[in-house]
């Protein structure tokens, strides 16, 4: 768990990558080859992206400050971390707390599907297309200074162009690690329009966009992040029945290096069907994963982008 009791993060550790000269890598390769159990993992690699690294709480952000993938430089508050990178972990830790603590929802690595992974990986790289990728499967950990698991880790890719605090994108790829620790569900309707729709909390627009509805579950097929006005008509008709109580003040530890805040929503009430909604996907998809026979967490791609499952996905949902 990466928050204590009172909700606050616990302080973090800085590691850096040590960049190594190539006379180092040749004797490194030649100590693999002469001590026996040394696992090959564990090396950097000559070629690698990243030449530095900083942790808190479950997140280590991967990051190099040279060449096409270099984060601005820019260190305000002179800690040695970039400001970007500062930044970006700063809205992911911001978006992990809203999810727990004012939607209920239980951290990825609780969940059944995440429970032999040990952290959440953030490379940040240059995109020619897009801001960000989240991905559904641990794999093993990228290497940094001091690393002492060899647990498999999730990850989640953030563009180095991406400014987070004008963009909503490290909170957005976040909440797609949620949505599939509860769920194998991964058509675009479900995991873009759900996602986009709550980006809201963190987003600078005065006037959060929200397209119209479609008017029957059928018409979801097909949709991506247009999807989004369906879950704010949802929880409108949803969140009725859910305490309307502001935000708790804890959200106002949250904020960027420039002193911005990263939560900008004084209620949280119109938020809270989406515990309710990752609750009846996990159960749908525990019941599809019996009647075709697959294990949960162990999906195909394929199936789990599968439109086959939209109708039943979306009646599910919405249910009174």
């Amino acid at each position: 768990m990466q928050i204590n009791g009172n909700g606050r993060y616990l302080p973090g550790q800085v590691f850096s990558v040590i960049k190594l000269e190539p006379l180092v890598y040749l004797l490194l390769g030649l100590s693999v080859l002469l001590i026996p159990g040394v696992s090959a993992w564990a090396r950097p690699h000559p070629k690698a992206l990243y030449t530095h690294s900083v942790a808190e709480g479950v997140f280590r952000v991967f990051y190099t400050t040279e060449g096409k993938h270099a984060v601005p430089a820019d260190d305000v508050d002179g800690n040695a971390v970039p400001d970007r990178v500062d930044d970006i972990l700063v809205q992911l830790k911001a978006a992990d707390w809203f999810y727990q603590t004012q939607l209920g929802l239980v951290p990825p690595l609780k969940r059944s599907r995440y429970t032999q992974s040990d952290g959440i990986e953030v490379h940040v790289q240059h995109f020619d297309q897009g801001t960000g990728l989240a991905f559904d499967e641990p794999t093993k950990p990228n290497w940094f200074e001091g690393q002492s698991s060899t647990a498999p880790t999730l990850k989640i890719k953030i563009g180095s162009q991406v400014d987070p605090r004008l963009s909503t994108t490290p909170a957005h790829e976040l909440f797609h690690v949620y949505q599939y620790a509860y769920s194998p569900f991964k058509t675009k309707w479900f995991t873009e329009g759900m996602a986009r729709w709550l980006e809201e909390p963190f987003s600078r627009q005065a006037q959060f966009a929200v397209p119209p509805s479609p008017s029957s579950c059928r018409e979801l097929t097909g949709m991506a992040y247009n999807a989004n006005g369906f879950f704010a008509r949802l929880a409108e008709r949803q969140f009725k029945g859910f305490d309307q109580a502001a935000i708790s003040d804890e959200y106002r530890q949250f904020v960027y290096s420039d002193g911005s805040p990263v939560i900008r929503i004084q209620s949280v009430y119109k938020f809270r069907p989406v515990k309710t909604w990752l609750e009846r996907a996990a159960e749908l998809g525990a019941r599809e994963s019996r009647r075709l026979g697959v294990v949960e967490g162990k999906w195909p791609e394929t199936l789990q982008r599968s439109a086959q499952f939209d109708l039943t996905l979306c009646e599910a949902l919405t249910k009174p």
